[in-house]
């Protein structure tokens, strides 16, 4: 059974240590295991009270805290979650659309929509796009909204059973994140097979282990090498993607990844022919 309770208690315990690094712009920031607790409260505070019950929702988002966030807080609403990566398939059977970002490139109308959460969108934004409501936002009203809740309807909420991945893959899972010892970092990248990455971020918190995540491959071939991770968790076309960036560039992928890699830890992984190639430069793979 996975619900958020099971994740507010690991939250709470945690307390003030480090959980979780991001890039704000070109800075580095921290969030420690109760600024996580204080978004999740906030997160389903604000959407309870704002008419996100009983929705479907469609996400494009890149696995990161904030949308793994929102995403559970939507389930435990009773809304349907659909994961779809490629922007070109929107279309009007979906309530609510939940993006990373909105820019010139996303030829979205947001009228169409009862809600397009932007995870990372400046708020300016929404003053450009009607029904469009950044993360931050979001948290900043949701802290007012709980004011206004009953405890008891919170905690109902927090107590609902979530979707999860298959319990062989769980159990695969827990397995690796054990062996992550607490002053490691572990960096997460994953586009696709999203649900499978948010398994990862939930496990990660509740068995308080820093990590970071990045929501594009820009983002991650510029900073992957300063963050020194020791265990990577990628999806499958962006390892594959990696994997040919470094030689066709001629980049060692153990230098270009920090040099300090134990595991690269993938999904569904159709090329089992890296296999070899990562064993030969210290790097074991594991596919779950």
């Amino acid at each position: 059974m996975q619900n958020l309770n099971l994740l507010q208690d690991a939250l709470k315990n945690n307390g003030q240590a480090l959980a979780y690094q991001f890039l704000d712009g070109m800075n580095w920031k921290q969030h420690t295991y109760s600024d996580i607790k204080h978004s999740l409260d906030n997160t389903i505070a604000y959407l309870l009270t704002n008419g996100f019950e009983n929705k479907k929702v469609l996400s494009c988002a890149s696995t990161t805290l904030e949308n793994f966030l929102t995403l559970n807080c939507l389930e435990a609403l009773n809304c349907s979650i659909n994961y779809d990566s490629d922007t070109n398939n929107l279309n009007k059977n979906f309530d609510i659309l939940v993006m990373d970002e909105i820019d010139e490139s996303n030829k979205i109308n947001t009228n169409e929509y009862f809600s397009v959460i932007s995870l990372n969108s400046p708020i300016k934004k929404e003053i450009e796009n009607k029904n469009l409501i950044t993360f931050k936002t979001i948290n900043k009203f949701g802290m007012m909204s709980k004011k206004k809740i009953d405890e008891s309807k919170i905690s109902e909420l927090m107590g609902t059973d979530l979707n999860n991945i298959s319990n062989s893959d769980k159990i695969k899972l827990e397995k690796i994140i054990s062996e992550i010892s607490e002053t490691e970092f572990v960096n997460i990248f994953y586009q696709n097979s999203v649900k499978f990455g948010n398994s990862i971020c939930s496990g990660l918190l509740k068995g308080k282990k820093k990590f970071i995540n990045f929501k594009n491959w820009m983002e991650f071939i510029t900073n992957i090498n300063e963050t020194i991770p020791t265990y990577l968790f990628i999806d499958r076309d962006n390892l594959e993607k990696t994997y040919d960036f470094c030689i066709q560039k001629k980049i060692n992928l153990k230098f270009f990844l920090g040099g300090k890699v134990k595991k690269i830890i993938c999904h569904n992984l159709v090329d089992l022919n890296l296999n070899e190639d990562l064993n030969a430069i210290g790097i074991e793979l594991v596919n779950i």
